[in-house]
């Protein structure tokens, strides 16, 4: 399971959300395991029944305008019974509200990072998903050839020695942009959404055999890379056999799974005189015109259906 904790968020959010440490700073190791956020006026107001004491608790102007109507004891017993749980990790007030003194002190005995932030709560709870949201999804290392082709994120599959990189490097030179070469990390970010992107150590180098390491970004632009993209198309690159049976007319439809989720597989025959880039491009703009719904075999299926039934009727 994925886990990022509080100091790293501090770290690497501060800045840009406007965060600082109020109190608990021996807590900063904790553990976040999940990107969803909680809100606590319901526990706040004594209802406790399913709380998620493992999601990042935020307190916004209305939380803390009741808890601050409560007196000094029952403010402390409610804080304790929130974050003494064992899977408490932090909590963080939003426009830079001021804390109480129940708070300074139950969230320093506890050792439980009391953070605070400029933002408003609706406007920062948006932010801090998006960004658990990348750091917490489910990923794996994938190898294959991940590029964006006419906006379309396309991963390419095949054995070691296929020509996936190649394909890639001639794809690069008709204008289209390489995400990652070799090892593709991908990630699934909410709403069954996939994201691939490249190793930071290999990002943007292709790897072209009888030529070497090549800099992509050096060599033809800043235009021709991207640091992630969604994958809609996976292109199987396959080995030609004449005995094997190849999909010539495109009815069936097939897909491969990945972290869960259905993606279109399309397999292409790799053999002399086949020039991989334009396939690689025609199948694209096919899904696309699949994804707005126009499946070109099926329109041709249904007009030949037409043709024999008028030829019937003569």
């Amino acid at each position: 399971m994925a886990a990022l904790d509080v100091g790293t968020l501090l770290r690497e959010k501060s800045g840009e959300l406007k965060l600082s440490l109020v109190a608990g700073g021996g807590g900063v190791g904790r553990k976040i395991t999940v990107a969803d956020i909680n809100r606590p006026g319901l526990a706040f107001a004594g209802y406790f029944e399913h709380f998620p004491y493992e999601r990042t608790q935020v307190i916004g102007i209305s939380e803390n305008t009741y808890l601050n109507n409560l007196n000094y004891e029952k403010q402390v017993e409610l804080l304790n019974r929130i974050f003494s749980h064992p899977s408490s990790t932090c909590c963080i007030l939003t426009r830079n509200l001021e804390p109480s003194e129940a708070m300074m002190k139950v969230f320093s005995d506890l050792e439980v990072p009391l953070l605070r932030t400029a933002l408003s709560s609706s406007s920062f709870i948006g932010d801090l998903i998006y960004y658990f949201d990348g750091k917490l999804a489910p990923s794996i290392k994938i190898h294959g050839v991940l590029v964006n082709v006419y906006g379309l994120g396309v991963l390419l599959a095949g054995k070691a020695g296929i020509g996936k990189s190649e394909c890639a490097l001639e794809l690069v030179k008709r204008g289209h942009m390489l995400v990652a070469d070799d090892i593709v990390d991908i990630k699934k970010r909410s709403g069954r959404t996939l994201v691939g992107s490249g190793l930071e150590i290999t990002k943007h180098l292709i790897e072209v055999r009888g030529v070497g390491i090549i800099d992509v970004n050096s060599i033809f632009g800043i235009g021709s890379i991207l640091d992630e993209s969604h994958i809609e198309l996976v292109i199987k690159l396959d080995e030609w056999e004449a005995v094997k049976k190849y999909e010539r007319v495109g009815l069936d439809e097939y897909f491969t799974e990945i972290l869960g989720v259905s993606v279109p597989e399309v397999t292409i025959p790799v053999g002399p005189g086949r020039n991989l880039a334009v396939l690689v491009e025609t199948a694209s703009l096919n899904q696309r015109l699949k994804n707005k719904g126009h499946y070109t075999a099926k329109d041709l299926s249904g007009r030949l259906q037409k043709a024999i039934l008028e030829q019937e009727k003569k």
